[in-house]
Protein backbone atom coordinates (compact mmCIF):
# COMPACT_ATOMS: atom_id res chain seq x y z
CA UNK A 1 0.00 0.00 0.00
CA UNK A 2 1.20 3.35 -0.96
CA UNK A 3 1.75 5.69 1.92
CA UNK A 4 -0.36 9.00 1.49
CA UNK A 5 2.21 12.13 1.94
CA UNK A 6 1.33 15.30 3.29
CA UNK A 7 1.18 18.39 1.08
CA UNK A 8 4.24 20.02 3.54
CA UNK A 9 7.02 18.76 5.12
CA UNK A 10 7.40 18.03 9.01
CA UNK A 11 9.70 20.39 10.72
CA UNK A 12 12.79 19.24 11.03
CA UNK A 13 13.94 17.44 13.88
CA UNK A 14 17.01 17.60 15.75
CA UNK A 15 18.02 14.23 16.06
CA UNK A 16 21.00 13.97 14.20
CA UNK A 17 23.61 13.52 17.12
CA UNK A 18 21.62 11.18 19.12
CA UNK A 19 23.59 8.22 20.48
CA UNK A 20 22.79 4.48 19.44
CA UNK A 21 20.94 3.93 22.87
CA UNK A 22 18.34 7.08 22.25
CA UNK A 23 17.69 5.72 18.68
CA UNK A 24 16.97 2.76 19.06
CA UNK A 25 13.77 4.07 21.18
CA UNK A 26 12.57 4.52 17.38
CA UNK A 27 10.84 1.39 16.06
CA UNK A 28 9.63 3.02 12.60
CA UNK A 29 11.06 1.16 9.52
CA UNK A 30 10.17 2.59 6.10
CA UNK A 31 10.70 -0.15 3.55
CA UNK A 32 10.50 0.97 0.07
CA UNK A 33 10.20 -1.37 -2.77
CA UNK A 34 7.42 -2.96 -4.80
CA UNK A 35 4.90 -4.73 -2.54
CA UNK A 36 3.08 -7.30 -4.70
CA UNK A 37 1.93 -10.87 -3.50
CA UNK A 38 5.56 -12.64 -3.08
CA UNK A 39 7.48 -9.25 -3.76
CA UNK A 40 10.80 -9.67 -1.40
CA UNK A 41 9.83 -5.78 0.29
CA UNK A 42 6.85 -7.16 1.26
CA UNK A 43 8.48 -10.38 3.06
CA UNK A 44 10.95 -8.21 4.78
CA UNK A 45 7.99 -5.61 5.87
CA UNK A 46 6.43 -8.50 7.50
CA UNK A 47 9.58 -9.52 9.16
CA UNK A 48 10.36 -6.49 10.69
CA UNK A 49 6.70 -6.48 11.93
CA UNK A 50 7.24 -9.86 13.57
CA UNK A 51 10.64 -8.39 15.36
CA UNK A 52 8.55 -5.70 16.86
CA UNK A 53 9.43 -2.62 14.32
CA UNK A 54 6.67 -0.08 12.97
CA UNK A 55 6.88 -0.77 9.55
CA UNK A 56 5.81 2.11 7.36
CA UNK A 57 5.44 0.64 3.77
CA UNK A 58 6.27 2.68 0.54
CA UNK A 59 5.43 0.78 -2.93
CA UNK A 60 7.34 2.12 -5.25
CA UNK A 61 5.74 0.16 -8.39
CA UNK A 62 3.11 2.30 -7.32
CA UNK A 63 4.23 5.35 -7.04
CA UNK A 64 5.84 5.08 -9.90
CA UNK A 65 2.86 3.85 -12.06
CA UNK A 66 1.08 6.97 -10.36
CA UNK A 67 3.41 9.55 -11.77
CA UNK A 68 2.16 10.55 -14.98
CA UNK A 69 -0.94 9.28 -17.30
CA UNK A 70 1.27 7.90 -19.30
CA UNK A 71 2.68 4.94 -17.55
CA UNK A 72 0.51 2.17 -19.21
CA UNK A 73 1.77 2.42 -21.67
CA UNK A 74 5.55 0.40 -22.08
CA UNK A 75 7.25 2.46 -24.78
CA UNK A 76 6.39 5.91 -23.82
CA UNK A 77 6.98 4.77 -19.84
CA UNK A 78 11.10 3.65 -20.78
CA UNK A 79 11.03 7.23 -22.95
CA UNK A 80 9.75 9.39 -20.02
CA UNK A 81 11.79 7.34 -17.31
CA UNK A 82 13.90 10.03 -15.96
CA UNK A 83 10.77 12.77 -15.12
CA UNK A 84 9.42 9.54 -13.46
CA UNK A 85 12.50 8.49 -11.29
CA UNK A 86 12.57 12.07 -9.96
CA UNK A 87 9.04 11.77 -8.82
CA UNK A 88 9.35 8.98 -7.06
CA UNK A 89 12.65 10.25 -5.51
CA UNK A 90 10.42 13.49 -4.16
CA UNK A 91 7.93 11.71 -3.18
CA UNK A 92 10.04 9.13 -1.20
CA UNK A 93 12.03 12.00 -0.08
CA UNK A 94 8.12 13.26 1.51
CA UNK A 95 7.90 10.22 3.15
CA UNK A 96 10.91 9.67 4.95
CA UNK A 97 11.05 13.39 5.99
CA UNK A 98 7.27 12.62 7.86
CA UNK A 99 7.80 9.61 9.37
CA UNK A 100 11.65 10.53 10.46
CA UNK A 101 12.33 6.51 10.65
CA UNK A 102 14.82 4.68 12.63
CA UNK A 103 15.51 2.85 9.31
CA UNK A 104 15.31 3.05 5.85
CA UNK A 105 15.27 -0.11 3.87
CA UNK A 106 15.22 -0.07 0.47
CA UNK A 107 14.85 -3.06 -1.77
CA UNK A 108 17.08 -3.04 -5.08
CA UNK A 109 15.23 0.53 -6.15
CA UNK A 110 17.35 1.61 -8.94
CA UNK A 111 15.26 4.95 -9.29
CA UNK A 112 16.93 6.80 -6.26
CA UNK A 113 19.61 9.28 -7.12
CA UNK A 114 22.83 9.88 -5.61
CA UNK A 115 21.87 12.92 -3.90
CA UNK A 116 18.50 11.99 -3.16
CA UNK A 117 20.31 9.47 -0.61
CA UNK A 118 22.36 11.77 0.74
CA UNK A 119 19.18 14.40 1.35
CA UNK A 120 17.22 11.76 3.25
CA UNK A 121 20.44 10.39 5.56
CA UNK A 122 20.97 13.80 6.34
CA UNK A 123 17.82 15.19 7.11
CA UNK A 124 16.58 11.62 8.96
CA UNK A 125 19.75 10.61 10.65
CA UNK A 126 18.73 7.63 9.96
CA UNK A 127 20.79 4.40 8.30
CA UNK A 128 19.19 4.01 4.87
CA UNK A 129 20.21 0.99 3.30
CA UNK A 130 19.35 -1.09 0.04
CA UNK A 131 19.05 -5.07 -0.70
CA UNK A 132 19.86 -5.17 -4.40
CA UNK A 133 19.03 -9.03 -5.59
CA UNK A 134 20.19 -8.61 -8.72
CA UNK A 135 23.70 -8.73 -10.30
CA UNK A 136 25.64 -5.19 -9.90
CA UNK A 137 27.68 -5.40 -12.66
CA UNK A 138 25.53 -6.77 -15.52
CA UNK A 139 25.12 -3.31 -17.27
CA UNK A 140 22.28 -2.06 -19.07
CA UNK A 141 20.56 -4.49 -21.36
CA UNK A 142 17.72 -3.28 -24.10
CA UNK A 143 15.73 -6.84 -23.77
CA UNK A 144 13.37 -6.05 -21.15
CA UNK A 145 12.90 -9.44 -20.57
CA UNK A 146 16.59 -9.93 -19.58
CA UNK A 147 17.85 -8.20 -15.91
CA UNK A 148 19.38 -4.94 -16.51
CA UNK A 149 21.24 -2.55 -14.30
CA UNK A 150 18.89 0.78 -15.65
CA UNK A 151 21.50 3.11 -14.91
CA UNK A 152 25.00 4.16 -15.58
CA UNK A 153 25.99 5.14 -12.22
CA UNK A 154 24.67 2.67 -10.27
CA UNK A 155 27.93 1.72 -8.17
CA UNK A 156 28.08 5.63 -7.65
CA UNK A 157 25.18 5.07 -5.93
CA UNK A 158 25.74 2.05 -4.18
CA UNK A 159 28.03 4.24 -2.61
CA UNK A 160 25.48 6.46 -0.91
CA UNK A 161 23.88 3.84 1.10
CA UNK A 162 24.94 3.11 4.27
CA UNK A 163 25.07 -0.25 4.18
CA UNK A 164 24.57 -2.41 0.20
CA UNK A 165 23.53 -5.96 1.20
CA UNK A 166 24.47 -8.26 -1.43
CA UNK A 167 23.18 -11.79 -1.96
CA UNK A 168 26.28 -13.21 -3.24
CA UNK A 169 30.13 -13.18 -1.29
CA UNK A 170 32.26 -12.67 -4.23
CA UNK A 171 30.20 -9.71 -5.35
CA UNK A 172 30.51 -7.97 -1.62
CA UNK A 173 34.50 -8.14 -2.22
CA UNK A 174 33.99 -6.45 -5.66
CA UNK A 175 31.71 -3.95 -4.49
CA UNK A 176 33.69 -2.99 -1.69
CA UNK A 177 36.68 -2.69 -3.94
CA UNK A 178 34.61 -0.03 -5.42
CA UNK A 179 34.14 1.39 -2.19
CA UNK A 180 30.83 0.49 -1.66
CA UNK A 181 30.28 -0.58 1.93
CA UNK A 182 28.92 -3.72 1.12
CA UNK A 183 28.05 -7.15 3.14
CA UNK A 184 26.89 -10.36 2.54
CA UNK A 185 22.70 -11.02 3.08
CA UNK A 186 21.90 -14.19 1.37
CA UNK A 187 17.66 -14.42 0.36
CA UNK A 188 15.84 -16.79 2.24
CA UNK A 189 11.94 -17.70 3.47
CA UNK A 190 9.04 -16.08 4.13
CA UNK A 191 7.20 -18.59 6.58
CA UNK A 192 4.04 -16.83 5.82
CA UNK A 193 3.90 -18.03 2.15
CA UNK A 194 6.13 -20.87 1.85
CA UNK A 195 5.13 -24.31 3.94
CA UNK A 196 5.32 -28.28 3.51
CA UNK A 197 2.34 -30.45 3.53
CA UNK A 198 2.71 -30.74 7.52
CA UNK A 199 2.61 -27.13 8.45
CA UNK A 200 -0.65 -26.72 6.58
CA UNK A 201 -1.82 -29.82 7.86
CA UNK A 202 -2.56 -31.26 4.01
CA UNK A 203 -1.18 -34.93 2.80
CA UNK A 204 -0.72 -34.46 -0.38
CA UNK A 205 -0.09 -36.92 -3.79
CA UNK A 206 2.58 -36.34 -5.96
CA UNK A 207 1.45 -35.03 -9.43
CA UNK A 208 0.33 -31.93 -10.70
CA UNK A 209 -3.37 -32.73 -12.35
CA UNK A 210 -3.27 -29.82 -14.77
CA UNK A 211 -7.01 -28.79 -16.51
CA UNK A 212 -5.15 -26.51 -19.00
CA UNK A 213 -3.42 -29.47 -20.33
CA UNK A 214 -5.33 -33.05 -19.39
CA UNK A 215 -2.73 -34.67 -17.56
CA UNK A 216 -0.54 -34.68 -14.58
CA UNK A 217 2.79 -33.19 -14.45
CA UNK A 218 5.51 -34.60 -12.66
CA UNK A 219 8.39 -31.75 -13.20
CA UNK A 220 7.35 -27.91 -12.66
CA UNK A 221 9.44 -24.70 -13.18
CA UNK A 222 7.97 -21.67 -11.98
CA UNK A 223 10.18 -18.69 -13.30
CA UNK A 224 9.82 -15.67 -16.04
CA UNK A 225 11.80 -16.04 -19.30
CA UNK A 226 14.97 -15.77 -19.93
CA UNK A 227 17.18 -16.54 -22.70
CA UNK A 228 19.68 -19.04 -20.48
CA UNK A 229 16.51 -20.37 -18.91
CA UNK A 230 15.06 -20.97 -21.98
CA UNK A 231 18.25 -22.36 -23.58
CA UNK A 232 18.67 -25.01 -20.77
CA UNK A 233 14.96 -25.96 -20.95
CA UNK A 234 15.08 -27.31 -24.25
CA UNK A 235 18.08 -29.67 -23.35
CA UNK A 236 15.64 -31.60 -22.22
CA UNK A 237 14.54 -34.11 -24.21
CA UNK A 238 13.22 -37.08 -22.58
CA UNK A 239 10.40 -35.46 -20.13
CA UNK A 240 8.02 -32.88 -20.52
CA UNK A 241 8.12 -29.31 -18.25
CA UNK A 242 5.10 -27.68 -17.17
CA UNK A 243 6.57 -23.86 -16.37
CA UNK A 244 4.46 -20.79 -14.66
CA UNK A 245 5.87 -17.62 -15.56
CA UNK A 246 5.66 -14.38 -17.64
CA UNK A 247 7.87 -13.70 -21.37
CA UNK A 248 8.27 -17.44 -22.44
CA UNK A 249 8.21 -18.29 -26.55
CA UNK A 250 4.89 -18.50 -27.78
CA UNK A 251 4.94 -21.84 -28.96
CA UNK A 252 5.67 -23.49 -25.71
CA UNK A 253 2.30 -22.19 -25.19
CA UNK A 254 0.29 -24.32 -27.18
CA UNK A 255 -0.82 -27.68 -26.92
CA UNK A 256 0.61 -30.53 -28.47
CA UNK A 257 4.23 -29.14 -27.70
CA UNK A 258 7.07 -31.11 -25.18
CA UNK A 259 6.83 -28.30 -23.06
CA UNK A 260 4.25 -26.52 -21.87
CA UNK A 261 3.64 -22.55 -20.47
CA UNK A 262 0.99 -21.58 -17.72
CA UNK A 263 0.11 -18.21 -16.55
CA UNK A 264 2.57 -16.99 -13.98
CA UNK A 265 2.07 -17.25 -10.45
CA UNK A 266 3.42 -16.08 -6.85
CA UNK A 267 3.78 -16.68 -3.41
CA UNK A 268 1.24 -19.45 -1.90
CA UNK A 269 0.42 -20.78 -4.97
CA UNK A 270 4.22 -21.50 -5.93
CA UNK A 271 4.18 -23.48 -3.37
CA UNK A 272 1.41 -25.40 -3.95
CA UNK A 273 3.65 -26.35 -6.97
CA UNK A 274 6.60 -27.13 -5.36
CA UNK A 275 4.26 -29.27 -2.79
CA UNK A 276 2.54 -31.25 -5.71
CA UNK A 277 5.19 -31.96 -7.98
CA UNK A 278 7.94 -34.70 -8.31
CA UNK A 279 10.38 -32.59 -9.10
CA UNK A 280 10.83 -28.72 -9.24
CA UNK A 281 13.13 -27.39 -11.70
CA UNK A 282 15.79 -24.31 -10.22
CA UNK A 283 17.37 -22.76 -13.34
CA UNK A 284 19.71 -20.13 -12.20
CA UNK A 285 20.14 -17.22 -14.42
CA UNK A 286 23.41 -16.53 -15.83
CA UNK A 287 24.11 -13.74 -13.36
CA UNK A 288 23.40 -16.38 -10.11
CA UNK A 289 25.75 -18.72 -11.57
CA UNK A 290 28.01 -17.89 -8.36
CA UNK A 291 25.24 -18.12 -5.72
CA UNK A 292 21.23 -18.98 -4.31
CA UNK A 293 18.68 -17.15 -6.21
CA UNK A 294 14.88 -16.91 -4.12
CA UNK A 295 13.77 -20.36 -5.34
CA UNK A 296 17.09 -21.99 -3.60
CA UNK A 297 14.71 -21.52 -0.56
CA UNK A 298 11.69 -21.42 -1.23
CA UNK A 299 11.56 -24.44 -3.14
CA UNK A 300 12.71 -26.91 -0.22
CA UNK A 301 10.61 -24.53 2.25
CA UNK A 302 7.86 -25.79 -0.09
CA UNK A 303 8.90 -29.46 0.53
CA UNK A 304 9.85 -29.73 -3.01
CA UNK A 305 12.48 -31.77 -4.62
CA UNK A 306 15.40 -29.06 -5.85
CA UNK A 307 16.84 -29.82 -8.83
CA UNK A 308 19.16 -27.00 -10.09
CA UNK A 309 22.40 -25.97 -11.81
CA UNK A 310 25.17 -26.44 -9.21
CA UNK A 311 26.98 -23.73 -7.13
CA UNK A 312 29.18 -23.80 -4.15
CA UNK A 313 26.64 -21.24 -2.07
CA UNK A 314 23.51 -23.60 -2.97
CA UNK A 315 25.14 -26.34 -1.62
CA UNK A 316 26.75 -24.92 1.10
CA UNK A 317 22.64 -24.33 2.34
CA UNK A 318 21.21 -27.51 0.80
CA UNK A 319 23.87 -30.07 0.45
CA UNK A 320 23.59 -32.51 -2.72
CA UNK A 321 22.35 -35.92 -2.35
CA UNK A 322 20.52 -34.46 1.13
CA UNK A 323 18.45 -31.40 0.34
CA UNK A 324 18.50 -31.52 -3.30
CA UNK A 325 20.05 -32.47 -5.88
CA UNK A 326 21.94 -30.23 -9.08
CA UNK A 327 23.47 -30.90 -12.30
CA UNK A 328 26.60 -29.42 -14.08
CA UNK A 329 25.33 -29.23 -17.42
CA UNK A 330 22.25 -28.95 -19.03
CA UNK A 331 22.95 -32.26 -20.66
CA UNK A 332 22.99 -33.91 -17.39
CA UNK A 333 19.25 -32.91 -16.46
CA UNK A 334 17.69 -35.94 -18.33
CA UNK A 335 19.30 -38.27 -16.50
CA UNK A 336 19.02 -36.53 -13.04
CA UNK A 337 15.42 -36.62 -13.69
CA UNK A 338 15.33 -40.12 -14.46
CA UNK A 339 16.84 -40.67 -10.93
CA UNK A 340 14.45 -39.10 -8.90
CA UNK A 341 11.66 -40.08 -10.54
CA UNK A 342 12.35 -43.49 -9.84
CA UNK A 343 12.94 -43.34 -6.74
CA UNK A 344 10.39 -42.15 -4.06
CA UNK A 345 12.15 -42.71 -1.29
CA UNK A 346 15.10 -40.55 -1.89
CA UNK A 347 12.05 -37.64 -2.72
CA UNK A 348 10.89 -37.84 0.03
CA UNK A 349 14.23 -38.15 2.41
CA UNK A 350 14.92 -34.50 -0.14
CA UNK A 351 11.99 -33.22 1.17
CA UNK A 352 12.42 -33.99 4.55
CA UNK A 353 15.93 -33.06 4.82
CA UNK A 354 15.17 -29.63 2.45
CA UNK A 355 12.31 -28.47 4.98
CA UNK A 356 14.81 -29.01 7.89
CA UNK A 357 17.12 -26.47 6.65
CA UNK A 358 14.73 -24.35 5.00
CA UNK A 359 13.01 -23.55 8.50
CA UNK A 360 16.01 -21.81 9.62
CA UNK A 361 16.84 -19.54 6.38
CA UNK A 362 13.88 -16.99 7.70
CA UNK A 363 13.85 -13.41 6.81
CA UNK A 364 13.21 -12.92 10.26
CA UNK A 365 16.73 -13.96 10.74
CA UNK A 366 18.05 -11.65 8.16
CA UNK A 367 16.41 -8.58 8.96
CA UNK A 368 17.63 -9.26 12.90
CA UNK A 369 20.74 -9.20 11.11
CA UNK A 370 19.91 -5.76 9.25
CA UNK A 371 18.62 -4.79 12.54
CA UNK A 372 22.19 -5.27 14.11
CA UNK A 373 24.19 -4.14 11.95
CA UNK A 374 22.50 -0.50 11.78
CA UNK A 375 22.84 0.15 15.89
CA UNK A 376 18.82 -1.17 16.46
CA UNK A 377 17.53 -4.18 18.76
CA UNK A 378 14.58 -6.08 17.73
CA UNK A 379 11.54 -6.07 20.41
CA UNK A 380 10.63 -9.60 19.06
CA UNK A 381 11.45 -12.62 20.94
CA UNK A 382 12.03 -14.02 17.39
CA UNK A 383 15.31 -11.91 17.33
CA UNK A 384 16.57 -14.32 19.90
CA UNK A 385 16.83 -17.59 17.62
CA UNK A 386 18.66 -15.44 15.10
CA UNK A 387 22.34 -16.15 14.05
CA UNK A 388 24.13 -13.86 16.69
CA UNK A 389 27.36 -12.68 15.11
CA UNK A 390 26.80 -8.59 14.45
CA UNK A 391 27.98 -6.84 11.48
CA UNK A 392 30.38 -4.30 11.50
CA UNK A 393 30.02 -0.99 9.40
Amino acid sequence: MNYDVLSGYWEKKEIFGLDGALRTMNRKVVVIGPLNEGALAESYARAFERLGMEVVRFDSEVAFMQASRFTGNRILRRALRSSLWNAVNREATQVAQRVQPALIFALKCTFFHPETIRQIRKFTGAPFVNHYPDHPYIGIRWDPREASAQRRDLIEVFREYSILWMWEKSLVERLRNDGVESQYLPFAVDPELFHTQQDRGQQIEEGIACELCHTTHDVAFVATYTRYRCDEVAAIRRHKVAIWGNNWPRKWREAGGQHRVHAPIWGTAFADICTRAAVSLNVLNAENLGGPNMRTFEVPASGGVMLARYSRAQNEFFPEGEAAVYYRSPEEIDDKLDELLRDRELRARLRRNGARLAAAQTYDVRAAKVLRACGLKAGSATADSSDSGRSSR
